[in-house]
């Protein structure tokens, strides 16, 4: 059971009070019982009146200390008395049973049980000491952290409890609290901060007293002007101390809040951009295609009506007028699919790649028909993804390498998968004549052609970028120009709950 300081106190002094009669006795005893001079026992007793002396001094100096630091004094003070007491009782006390008294073997006696004291105490001592010098380096460490953090720091204690106002004193800050609020001393948080809210200093005061961490958001008038702040509450966790304390850390975070309300913005007006192109692209190509018919249908007609009558100039002027209506309604085509990407995409579903791919074998049937491709293709693994995008891409990549295969040799076609640790990826491989290493990016670049196209739009592979990017994935080309070309298209691993908010479902 651990003593209070009084009781303790009280203890080293009944020490003390029986160590001095016991010295004073035998000073009398000497003196006017034995007759010995009286100086000569003063002078005999001299050493344990000093160290009597020293004794009441410091138990004066416990009064200062808490109950802890008090017990743990008595209780060596307490040890070395029974033990030097008992040590001596013993030796006399052995030495009267053998009828001899030695003096020498009490004095050696008493100087073992001094060396053991001494390397005992001795050894704590060292022990606190080195302690007191990693305390001491530890507090140098924070201090110079406390003193040099960005952050607005400041030491709280909460004085008279949570129902007695806002008594939240701030006892220190570092030099970063004190130029952004310039604190008076002793004063209160709610006076330090006078911009900080009413309700958010009630409630900081509630998490003082419960020892509770705690993190809001304020904007406070500071003299570096109006400031955006992160503000923490981080107990001290120090039971020992009377009352609560806390640290408040003002994190300054407005340049962030700036660049986020900034990086806002901008999508905004992308997205605005975006959806601007759009609608743009889309009504462009629908109001395209009523003036586009016209044209086709009186080029059918001219030929039609005056065919016998025209030259074969005149009708070569017609089938090239023909063919170039062709190739705008191709475009016009590919242009309303490329602008549909995420306006009219699905959501994401587990998607069986290899029923797709067949489905889009058949559609492509009379063109493998006509070039006489062989398409094959290996077990292919689902993906999450949509499903009519997914058979866009394929088909978009699969007519491309069938479209550039060498001329005279009928093409060839591999389709191939694999899981892989970052996603699912797929590979179309034709044996065409290659793509050069510099165009293999521009390819995807909308209205860009590689040096193999000869009549395409250059919308195709743009669609297929579009598409990928709005799975969240990639898409590129290996190719080593005269030996084929292999385009890999990467699906991320996801759930088929996830979609990308710009696709028509979530």
């Amino acid at each position: 059971m651990r003593l209070n300081r009084r009781a303790s106190l009280a203890v080293v002094s009944g020490i003390g009070l029986v160590l001095t009669g016991v010295l004073l006795f035998d000073v009398y005893e000497d003196w006017a019982v034995q007759g010995n001079a009286l100086v000569t026992t003063v002078v005999e007793n001299a050493l344990p009146f000093a160290l009597l002396v020293g004794l009441f001094y410091s138990m004066w100096q416990l009064r200062g200390e808490d109950d802890a630091f008090v017990g743990l004094v008595t209780k060596w003070t307490v040890a070395g008395v029974v033990t030097m007491g008992g040590l001596t009782a013993w030796v006399v006390g052995i030495q009267v049973v053998q009828n001899e008294l030695k003096p020498a073997i009490i004095v050696l006696q008493t100087t073992v049980v001094g060396a053991a004291a001494g390397l005992l105490v001795g050894q704590r001592t060292a022990t606190v000491e080195r302690a007191r010098d990693e305390a001491e380096r530890e507090k140098a460490r924070f201090q110079s952290l406390f003193e040099n953090d960005p952050a607005g720091i400041a030491a709280l204690r909460l004085d008279g409890g949570r129902d007695d106002g806002d008594r939240l004193v701030v006892e220190s800050a570092n030099p970063r609290f004190e130029s952004l609020f310039a604190p008076s001393s002793g004063g209160t948080l709610g006076e330090a901060v006078p911009g900080l809210d009413a309700s958010v200093v009630a409630t900081l005061r509630e998490r003082v007293s419960d020892d509770a961490r705690f993190t809001t958001e304020a904007t406070l008038e500071t003299e570096d002007g109006r400031r955006h702040f992160v503000v923490e509450l981080v107990p001290f966790d120090e039971g020992a101390v009377e009352g609560t304390r806390s640290y408040a850390i003002f994190q300054d975070v407005t340049d962030l809040k700036e660049a986020e309300g900034e990086l806002e913005r901008t999508v905004e007006q992308l997205e605005r951009s975006n959806e601007q192109l759009q609608q743009f692209a889309y009504v462009a190509s629908h109001d395209l295609q009523e003036p586009l018919r016209m044209v086709s249908s009186y080029v059918d007609l001219l030929a039609s009506e005056y065919g016998d009558e025209l030259d074969d100039e005149a009708d070569e002027y017609i089938e090239f007028a023909v063919d170039g209506a062709q190739r705008m309604q191709a475009m016009i085509d590919d242009l309303l699919q490329y602008s549909r990407v995420h306006t009219q995409g699905e959501a994401f579903e587990e998607t069986d790649t290899e029923a797709v791919l067949e489905r889009v074998l058949r559609d492509l049937e009379l063109l493998l028909s006509e070039t006489d491709a062989t398409v094959t293709y290996d077990d292919l693994p689902s993906v999450v993804a949509d499903e009519n995008q997914l058979g866009q891409l394929l088909q978009n990549l699969v007519s491309n390498a069938v479209e550039h295969a060498d001329d005279g040799d009928p093409p060839t076609v591999h389709v191939g998968g694999e899981e892989r640790a970052d996603g699912v990826v797929l590979s179309i491989a034709d044996d065409g004549p290659g793509i050069p290493p510099d165009q293999q990016e521009k390819v995807f670049e909308l209205f860009e052609q590689s040096s193999r196209d000869d009549d395409g739009t250059g919308i195709g592979l743009a669609i297929c970028q579009r598409i990928v990017n709005r799975h969240e994935g990639d898409i590129w080309i290996e190719s080593d120009e005269g030996e084929g070309t292999t385009f890999y298209v990467r699906f991320p691993d996801r759930s088929p709950q996830q979609s990308n908010p710009r696709g028509r479902k979530d």
